[in-house]
């Protein structure tokens, strides 16, 4: 359900620090501006310091990832103690600005090795040349040209312009030549060796023999790199400090919040004040917050109108809450509209096991989303996420049972006389691969699951329609539910008419009603439409849309439960018929039959999950919501201390 909200002004004077810090502490407010109309003007905060720390912990954050290879995840749990003590004594400057040096040093190392390798992989070229190249540029009247061609090349010359090319090394698939010539002919040699393919390759003023110039490389690059090992070690270091870093990171992120909610504040000569949101049920609770710190202030508590901007927080039982992603994927609703969350909650979960279909893989859901629930228990969000697949897995342990699907068809495949067996075929009532006409049955199910959950929507936008507008003004909604109904109505009325359990007249009943239905819909479209041709036009979309939508295109939908449930069987058959034939490889037989099942039943179930998590949430959104959800509201977000990282366990030992 949606929590009731109230919005409250207070004003004080003095400094407003201590009451915001304590306020964070209670997490129970979202602060924002004091209406324009009060006068006050707006605080002017600075906050560089603080946003040149929360960069610098960016940079150590970064390291730490360098080191350990990926971000870290997960919470920090300790005790208000512990993160005072860290909070009070970590250096930040100091720290930054050691691994900033050192991280530069040992960057500026991995640079100067880049070099290395680039500056040998060129001296590769010639490294059997037995003079130094300098050589080369001292000459007065000659240049000269060194350049690679493929050594499958049929054009590698003996001679450029009368000049002798001499081979100064060979590669595997290049072979380098250098020519010596006249420096008058210079632009004729180069054309004729890119007439050639050949490609001008660089020659540095090398004051010693390439051989040379190499080993001294060597050396240099071999105590660069110690250097720098030497300074990577040193980095790892930090890894102490992963805790202190990342407490100190909620701790400046609390500090930003903290700052947004002053930057909130408005002050005139005398008074300060602000004003934010507070839930109902924790008025009181800041009523005596404020008297308790600052008895002199004056709060306001008022009833927001229906058209503000009311942030919007949830409030359902710990069964449902899980529920709450769903929604939350979604969007919230606004305040004046109902929370979908409960509503939808049975039909998420039977729908989800209806498109799974299968008790072993439920009963996979239901293991690893306990054992997750319990490593991830201090991660609220995802332990809801958990638990929401927990649900659908025994939802899916439900539908698998009474279906006979067990990892498939399994059941059918093991010996009959086996105990398990016989207990659990007990439990089946409808097998949609058992021929006949049972996949109808199965696809039976599934629509009716879709008529019911359409009812429900429509129920749910009559009771918000009168809430809001009133019974004189809900008549489109009280007769899309009238049609909705008296259609399901009528279709059972004329099933049973035919077995001659009730008499033939008594199913004019239903059609005289909704027909009354469909006409009451059209005079209702026709009457908020001006002009005749509007009023006729909207009248006979309003009667043909309840059709076409509500009737048809919204129920049918519903059909993907069956189509999703049938892919999952099927494909669990596939894989176990798959495993039966494999046994029968000599030797290697029964190994690669265990292999196709574990790694068949898991791809399977990976396919499936995925398909029903999407398609269940779909229906949800597009066949549910649209008959009385109304998106829009924001979440509520109180004034509280940063936990991206961190969880206090405030537990006594």
């Amino acid at each position: 359900m949606i929590v009731k909200m109230k919005r409250f002004h207070l004003f004080f004077s003095g400094e407003p620090d201590s009451l915001l810090e304590k306020l964070q502490k209670e997490a129970i407010v979202e602060i924002d501006r004091l209406p324009e109309q009060f006068g006050f003007e707006k605080a002017d905060i600075d906050k560089v310091t603080l946003e040149e720390n929360i960069s610098r912990l960016e940079f150590l954050k970064g390291v730490l990832k360098r080191i350990e290879g990926k971000d870290f995840s997960g919470k920090l749990v300790l005790t208000e103690a512990e993160e005072k003590n860290i909070i009070e004594e970590f250096p930040l400057a100091d720290v930054y600005e050691k691994y900033l040096t050192l991280v530069s040093e040992s960057n500026r190392r991995e640079q100067v090795s880049a070099k290395i390798v680039q500056i040998k992989e060129e001296l590769e070229n010639i490294k059997d040349l037995q003079f130094a190249p300098i050589e080369l540029y001292s000459l007065k009247n000659f240049s000269f040209c060194m350049f690679s061609l493929d050594k499958k090349s049929k054009n590698v010359p003996d001679n450029i312009e009368g000049f002798k090319v001499e081979k100064i090394n060979e590669k595997k698939r290049q072979v380098i030549l250098l020519v010596v010539f006249h420096k008058d002919i210079k632009e004729k040699v180069i054309s004729e060796i890119e007439s050639i393919n050949g490609k001008i390759l660089l020659l540095r003023r090398w004051n010693k023999k390439p051989a040379e110039v190499i080993k001294k490389l060597d050396s240099v690059y071999k105590k660069n790199e110690q250097l720098k090992r030497e300074k990577d070690e040193e980095i790892k270091k930090l890894t102490s400090l992963k805790t202190d870093i990342f407490v100190y990171f909620d701790y400046l992120k609390s500090l930003v919040y903290y700052f947004e909610a002053k930057q909130e504040l408005g002050f005139s000569r005398f008074v300060k004040g602000f004003s934010g949101w507070v839930q109902e049920e924790d008025v009181l609770k800041l009523k005596d917050f404020i008297k308790e710190n600052m008895p002199n202030a004056y709060l306001q508590i008022e009833t927001p109108s229906i058209d503000e901007d009311v942030p919007i927080a949830f409030k359902n039982k710990n069964i449902i809450e899980p529920f709450e992603v769903v929604t939350d994927l979604y969007g919230r609703p606004i305040y004046k509209n109902i929370d979908p969350t409960g509503p939808l909650s049975l039909f998420f979960a039977i729908s989800f096991g209806f498109c799974m279909t299968d008790a072993g893989y439920g009963l996979i859901f239901v293991v690893l989303s306990t054992i997750f629930m319990k490593k991830f228990k201090v991660m609220p969000a995802v332990v809801k996420f958990l638990k929401l697949l927990l649900y659908g897995g025994i939802s899916a342990i439900f539908m698998g049972a009474i279906t006979g699907s067990w990892f498939g068809d399994l059941l059918t495949r093991l010996p009959e006389n086996l105990l398990p067996i016989k207990v659990l075929k007990k439990f089946v009532v409808l097998d949609p691969l058992g021929g006949g006409n049972k996949a109808f049955i199965f696809l039976g199910w599934a629509l009716i699951i879709g008529y019911i959950q359409i009812v429900w929507g429509l129920i749910l936008n009559v009771y918000n329609n009168l809430k809001l507008h009133g019974f004189k003004n809900s008549g489109e909604a009280i007769s899309l539910l009238a049609i909705q109904v008296l259609t399901g109505i009528l279709i059972v009325s004329i099933l049973l008419s035919n077995k001659g359990v009730i008499p033939n007249g008594l199913v004019m009943v239903p059609i005289v009603l909704l027909v009354g239905s469909f006409i009451s819909l059209m005079v209702v479209k026709a009457v908020e439409q001006t002009g005749v041709v509007m009023k006729l036009f909207w009248a006979v979309y309003g009667a043909y849309n309840a059709i076409a939508g509500n009737l048809l295109g919204d129920i049918l939908s519903y059909s993907r439960l069956f189509g999703l449930g049938l892919t999952t069987a099927v494909l669990g058959l596939v894989v176990n018929e798959m495993v039966f034939m494999s046994k029968a490889i000599p030797f290697a037989g029964y190994i690669i039959a265990v292999l196709l099942f574990i790694v068949g039943h898991i791809g399977n179930l990976a396919i499936n999950l995925l398909g029903s998590y999407v398609h269940t949430s779909r229906l949800q959104y597009l066949e549910f919501f649209t008959k009385f959800f109304e998106s829009g509201g924001r979440p509520f977000k109180p004034l509280a201390p940063a936990r991206v990282y961190t969880y206090i366990n405030k537990e006594t030992k």
